[in-house]
């Protein structure tokens, strides 16, 4: 976030202590593992330099659920908007197949109504996954997450041969973790699928890995597509978002609601003309009892 004074654009950071946005170019500063943290005042500084990983987690857990609250509402909105069009929806769609069965073969109107009922049936199977979505509970069972991502892959063995991408597999070994296999599967589905869509360039290579993180599994999948404007990454989870790479829908939007359900984090990095990460933490912690609490 940039703030102009005069001539000069400031870049804000936030306090890592009280959480304030001030100036990159702050007095109060502090160098902890080779990282540059800004402060509000002396006093914000001094508590952080007795215990600059409290701070640290504090922070992180601080914006966790600061983005969980964010897509909460965000999906409550989505719902509003879904239960609202769905009747309209039927009824539009029933009218523009009805009027086109009665258009003679001949008429130049019938491609146009034959787009309307596409773009209808569009919305129909958003609108449907959303409900589906919040009608499932989720089913645990205990997954061995390298079968899961190899039997992804051999999904989309086709896909990758056919447009050329190069493969780069790394699955470390794991232990088994509870999961909703089905859900979880859907997910990383999505990511793949929307990584192979994004690359168009002469070298095309999709990386996938998993590897085992303190108490935590971290999958990574990366891209060498497009990659994801700076001004856009940070919607690129919000429902009904559109984008040039990804396309318009609810794909990456549930992908995070999924990840979040059972106790995950996602997060992306990218970089235009050189491609997209997804990473996606998981506990190994997770139990029945966690997720139906």
């Amino acid at each position: 976030m940039d703030r102009i004074n005069g001539n000069k654009a400031y870049n804000l950071v936030t306090d890592p202590v009280c959480g304030m946005k001030v100036s990159s170019d702050s007095p109060f500063s502090f160098v902890h593992n080779q990282r540059e943290y800004r402060f509000c005042s002396d006093k914000c500084r001094d508590l952080f330099q007795q215990e600059p990983e409290l701070f640290l987690f504090m922070q992180n857990k601080r914006q966790m659920l600061f983005e969980q609250e964010r897509t909460r509402s965000l999906k409550k909105m989505a719902d509003q908007i879904t239960h609202e069009i769905r009747n309209p929806l039927t009824s539009i769609g029933g009218f523009a197949r009805r009027i086109l069965k009665n258009l003679p073969e001949d008429a130049p109107d019938r491609e146009y109504m034959k787009r309307v009922i596409e773009d209808v049936e569009r919305l129909e199977q958003m609108v449907n996954r959303i409900v589906r979505f919040e009608s499932e509970q989720l089913t645990l069972e205990k997954t061995d997450l390298g079968a899961l991502i190899q039997g992804i892959v051999d999904m989309f063995d086709v896909l990758l041969r056919g447009n050329r991408i190069t493969l780069k597999l790394s699955l470390e070994e794991l232990p088994e973790i509870f999961l909703d296999r089905a859900k979880m599967k859907s997910a990383l589905s999505n990511i793949v699928k929307n990584a192979i869509e994004a690359m168009e360039s002469a070298e095309r290579i999709l990386t996938i890995s998993t590897h085992l993180v303190g108490d935590e599994v971290l999958i990574s999948i990366s891209d060498t597509g497009k990659g994801i404007p700076t001004d856009k990454i940070k919607y690129i989870f919000d429902p009904f978002f559109t984008s040039k790479i990804y396309g318009p829908g609810l794909g990456l939007s549930y992908v995070k609601e999924i990840v979040q359900a059972m106790d995950g984090e996602i997060e992306v990095s990218s970089k235009v003309g050189e491609g997209t990460t997804f990473r996606v933490k998981l506990p190994l912690t997770l139990t029945r009892r966690e997720v139906n609490r």
